[in-house]
């Protein structure tokens, strides 16, 4: 691997360490700790800034763009206070394993003073902000070690199983000038490629076998690279296949063997399961026990904190997924296809598939009259209305994701979107994603409490110029929050008044949101208006133009009437 000494500042040093590891993107929100790193944009060409106008907007962002991209995002903050602005998304990027290197400077609370501002208090260190929300953590004092310690972040952020690593240089070790530094790019460690024989002997058994077989598909199979293999093992045994929590893309929704997302189906009845990839998200309360029916659960995985960790496993294969799904894959037999039972539930799968694509047509169509407009009639428009090859941004728990058109095709959707569950992911991710994927159709899907979450972020998007739709399924409504206040019950659901989850009076003109910041945009009210604007958003797309449509939907589930909220001064 070829390497070059370099003299220059702190700064500058940091810069050619980029350069050397072909980051694209710096994801920033700027500050003057770190002017030896900013001043090295104008000396050291080759990485491109992305100014987001909060920190919770440059993590996002840079999470969207690791997802999107398959590759490790370059953020920097602005020492421990911008570090904490950023946390929640940091948060969601730890949850889900994004490989992100996150940077920021920090000041010595001993000899800078230990009451300093932005900085650490007194007696604490930078790297509190975030132990419990990155992979590993570093602080760099000597400007010598900055490449070091760079090169050794991105071979971390990207070694299986990846995630976030954190990194503060002190803002003197940035502003050193004259330093010799070695620039040497770091790669990801690779996993052993050859699985253990008897274990994935003991699988092909199971999965050939079983009579009632389920297969759970995790986020951890796109980040592998291993979707042509997934596709592969369930259809040579004939696999049902269900996706982790509101992860849609995690399986082409249209395939015969596709049976729906595990936290919104019975798991009880399956005598083997096969968990892959799978990054669980479950509490340990006995009702959340997973396959406590199953006589053999598999997890095949490349992080070991997702393996055994909330349910038993009687047969495991730590490794990379798609290593693992090929070995498996070679042990298949053109003569097991023959089998009756195979068979079987081959017709089963396909027969299941029809039925419920076709109830689903029937029910976008009873749906299309209701207004305001129906969220199912929403889902369905948008999946036959905007271009192929669309990439999803979501977030929004209750869209009609189930209705876009996920698969492993070139023409297929594919999803991208954070399980963490931290709001304020929507337009950094979206925009994260299209730089990632320039030459890709980008569509944002996000509810109107979502967007005031990061509503800046249309400021970076008009800058940047980046075509990207912005859908926002606008209910005035936190209606997460509401479903899960009426499911808790008590005064609320007896009174049907959940506090603080509406969000009208006034209403947010998301329209003129997004023209205040360069952005061009519609609202639509009637139903009979919907498909002639998603054309409109899609062609100002193709025309390399971002837009937004703010799409006036209709509340559902518990608790959709209630527009109450306690006025200011009221006591009831």
């Amino acid at each position: 691997m070829s390497k070059k000494k370099v003299v220059g500042t702190g700064g500058e040093l940091l810069m050619h360490q980029l350069v050397a590891q072909e980051v694209e993107y710096a994801f920033t929100n700027t500050g003057s700790a770190e002017a030896g790193f900013f001043d090295a944009f104008l000396t050291v060409p080759g990485v491109q800034p992305i100014l987001l106008l909060a920190e919770s907007l440059v993590l996002s962002a840079a999470d969207g763009y690791a997802k999107a991209s398959k590759k490790a995002a370059f953020v920097n903050v602005h020492l421990a206070a911008g570090t904490r602005q950023g946390s929640g998304q940091l948060q969601n990027a730890y949850f889900d394993g994004s490989p992100m290197v996150v940077t920021a400077a920090y000041r010595d609370n001993g000899s800078f003073g230990d009451h300093n501002t932005l900085g650490a208090s007194g007696g604490f260190s930078q790297m509190g902000t975030v132990e419990d929300i990155t992979k590993n953590r570093w602080e760099v004092n000597d400007a010598q070690g900055i490449p070091m310690a760079t090169r050794r972040a991105f071979k971390e952020a990207l070694t299986m199983p990846t995630g976030p690593v954190y990194l503060a240089f002190s803002s003197p070790a940035l502003d050193a000038t004259g330093v010799e530094g070695t620039i040497q790019a770091a790669q990801a460690l690779e996993m052993a490629q050859t699985p253990n024989g008897a274990t994935l002997e003991k699988i092909h058994d199971a999965l050939l076998n079983a009579d009632n077989p389920l297969i759970v598909a995790g986020s951890d199979i796109r980040a592998a690279g291993a979707q042509n293999e997934m596709l592969e093992l369930a259809e040579n045994y004939s696999l049902p296949v269900a996706v982790a929590f509101f992860d849609y893309g995690g399986f082409p929704l249209k395939h015969p063997n596709y049976v729906g997302m595990l936290d919104a189906m019975s798991d009880k009845e399956y005598d083997v399961v096969c968990c892959v990839g799978y990054r669980q998200n479950t509490r340990a309360s006995l009702e959340d026990d997973k396959f406590t029916n199953a006589e053999t659960v598999i997890g095949i995985g490349q992080d070991p904190a997702m393996l055994g960790n909330t349910f038993a496993l009687d047969l495991d294969v730590l490794g990379d997924v798609k290593h693992t799904l090929r070995a498996l894959n070679a042990m298949w037999k053109p003569d097991h296809a023959n089998l009756a039972h195979i068979q079987k539930r081959k017709m089963k799968l396909a027969a299941q598939s029809e039925e419920r694509a076709a109830k689903q047509a029937e029910q976008a169509i009873k749906l299309s009259k209701d207004n305001p407009i129906h969220p199912i009639y929403l889902g369905d428009a948008m999946a036959r209305n905007l271009a192929g090859n669309t990439m999803l941004v979501s977030e929004n728990f209750r869209a009609s994701d189930h209705l876009m058109p996920f698969g492993y095709t070139d023409n297929d959707w594919s999803l991208v979107r954070t399980s963490g569950g931290s709001l304020g992911y929507g337009l950094g991710g979206a925009i994260g994603a299209q730089l990632a994927a320039p030459d890709r159709p980008v569509v944002l899907s996000i509810g109107d409490g979502g967007v005031m979450y990061s509503s800046s972020g249309f400021w970076t998007m008009a800058r940047y110029n980046l075509p990207i739709l912005t859908v926002v399924w606008n209910n005035m409504n936190y209606q997460t929050v509401r479903t899960n206040f009426a499911a808790w019950g008590g005064n609320m659901e007896a009174q049907n008044k959940y506090p603080e989850t509406f969000l009208g009076d006034p209403a947010i003109d998301f329209v003129m949101l997004a023209k205040a910041q360069g952005i061009e945009g519609e609202h639509v009210n009637e139903p009979g208006e919907l498909e002639a604007a998603l054309k409109r958003g899609a062609a100002a797309q193709a025309a390399g133009e971002p837009y937004l449509l703010d799409v006036h939907i209709t509340n559902v589930g518990a608790g959709s009437d209630s527009t109450w909220y306690r006025a200011f001064g009221s006591q009831i």
